[in-house]
């Protein structure tokens, strides 16, 4: 049995034609490139998002190391830098020369992280440490 189009001309018009297909595949195509920009920078910004969620964990573990470390007046402790993955941690010692002025005094600790290379600092905090000999 074969079909045969229908001899009315109205209800041949029910499906879409090839022009509205093409209209439509444009349209989506506009959307899409629209879309590709706020993409691309929610990519970046996750990036970044995640570097500096990674060099905070980096520089409250420092600090944690720094605060559990066996400080004194006499020598007191020198900068340390370390690599972890892509990124240098540095700590620097500063306070009272030689806790000259007596025993218990605080020494500050600073502790920083960058993108090994890079100049800006991802991550940057102080603390005082409490030293008793």
């Amino acid at each position: 049995m074969s079909a045969t189009l229908p001899a009315d001309p109205e209800t041949r018009n029910a499906g879409f034609g090839i022009v509205e297909v093409i209209v439509s595949m444009f349209l989506l195509s506009i959307m899409a490139m629209a879309f590709l920009s706020v993409l691309v920078q929610s990519q970046q910004l996750a990036r970044t998002n995640a570097l500096i969620a990674t060099a905070t964990q980096l520089l409250s573990a420092d600090l944690d190391r720094a605060r559990q470390s066996t400080v004194t007046c006499d020598p007191r402790p020198a900068a340390d830098s370390r690599v972890e993955g892509e990124f240098t941690v540095t700590g620097v010692w500063a306070g009272v020369e030689g806790c000259g002025a007596g025993v218990p005094t605080t020494l500050s600790y600073t502790s920083k992280v960058q993108i090994t290379g890079a100049d800006k600092f991802l991550a940057q905090a102080v603390t005082l440490i409490l030293v008793n000999g």
